[in-house]
């Protein structure tokens, strides 16, 4: 994947999920029989992966929270998939 591609997806992302501002993603190519939608040319999965603040009756508890993207070798994003 191109850096500057990559670069705007990961700007794009940041700004939709603030609380990842500062995380790189992993970057993993993807085989066809991965992707379930027709897209020409390779995928890329991106990976995002972050903590978030929760308090609870026992004190303060760290979760951890992940975006997944696929994203075109051109950098339009297919499909976005967070945790809780």
């Amino acid at each position: 994947m191109e850096p500057n591609v990559l670069k705007s997806v990961v700007t794009r992302i940041h700004r939709r999920f603030p609380e990842f501002a500062g995380c790189q993603p992993k970057v993993r190519l993807q085989n066809a029989s991965q992707v379930k939608t027709v897209a020409v040319g390779p995928t890329y999965l991106l990976t995002f992966q972050s903590t978030a603040k929760a308090f609870t009756s026992s004190g303060r508890v760290d979760l951890p929270r992940w975006v997944r993207v696929v994203v075109t070798d051109n950098g339009k994003i297919l499909k976005v998939t967070t945790s809780r």
